[in-house]
């Protein structure tokens, strides 16, 4: 072969492994962004149909935290949207109104703007408190089902709640966060996983994580931390699944004692981030709960 052919050779497999970098590096999904009141409002968006299904991350955390069920969903028929709240990921940040209860009149208004009627959601950690303060709104507009995972309606232990933590935990955490957040985002980050994660999605986490301003961020944790939102549970009337680990499966548990009907799901070895730790196992709980359309 002359040094021709070679040349052209070479460029031709160079061009090929580009053009399979650039492909296998798009995300599945569309960015979009919704103007819904004082906010510009962003989502992903993947699929069509008439099952609409929406995920709502956690405390400071991204639309992008559900990069394992977009496409898994979307390829199954459903019109999936996760989306980030007031002052969280590419979200308009505020510094009013970074409270569960906006956030949640922030959703109904972000489903009125774009005409969409969900018929499931999906909500994990405070996303969890989030929902419980839309569906206990009389103005909701009633899902088919509702996914709670890893969350729970009240942050504080008492003699008849088993809760995730207590005053000094709760106290400690926000101190770490005031002395070097970075640190302190890196721990919590790292420390939603059981299973070795792919660095750069670690990365882009504690990155998103650090988007959402210190005042809101302090905020929203306060709301969750104070709040009681055990009476919201009898509002939620619907089909419901809670996904939850080992180590909460006591709060899963009351969940589904006040809630009835509904079923409760524990997966093993995995961390708070469930759905990234245990992405199958999670996806496939999932897909039975909603059933054959």
């Amino acid at each position: 072969m002359n040094k021709k052919a070679v040349l052209i050779l070479a460029s031709l497999l160079l061009f090929i492994s580009a053009s399979h970098l650039t492909i296998g590096s798009e995300n599945p999904w569309k960015d979009k962004y919704e103007k819904v009141g004082d906010l510009k409002i962003h989502y992903l968006e993947a699929g069509t149909g008439d099952r609409i299904l929406v995920f709502i991350p956690g405390w400071t955390m991204p639309a992008e935290v559900w990069r394992e069920q977009i496409p898994y969903f979307s390829a199954r028929g459903f019109h999936v949207i996760a989306v980030d709240p007031r002052s969280q990921g590419k979200t308009t940040k505020t510094e009013t109104g970074n409270t569960y209860q906006q956030q949640a009149a922030d959703l109904h208004a972000f489903f009125h703007t774009l005409d969409l009627d969900p018929s499931y959601l999906v909500g994990w950690d405070t996303g969890v408190t989030m929902m419980l303060d839309y569906v206990s709104s009389p103005e909701t507009l009633r899902p088919d089902k509702i996914v709670f995972v890893e969350g729970s309606p009240a942050a504080l232990k008492s003699d008849d709640y088993p809760g995730e933590i207590t005053a000094q935990q709760a106290r400690k955490m926000l101190f770490q966060f005031e002395d070097d957040r970075k640190k302190a985002t890196d721990r919590l980050v790292r420390g939603m996983f059981k299973t070795t994660q792919m660095e750069w999605m670690v990365n882009d986490l504690i990155k998103s994580s650090m988007q959402t301003p210190m005042g809101a961020a302090v905020s929203l944790y306060f709301d969750y931390f104070t709040g009681d939102r055990r009476p919201a549970l009898n509002y939620v009337v619907f089909s419901s699944l809670i996904v939850t680990t080992t180590g909460n499966q006591a709060i899963g548990e009351y969940m589904k004692s006040k809630i009835a009907g509904s079923k409760l799901v524990t997966i093993e070895d995995a961390g708070s981030a469930i759905f990234l730790d245990k992405p199958q196992a999670f996806n496939q709980a999932l897909e039975e709960f909603f059933g054959k359309y």
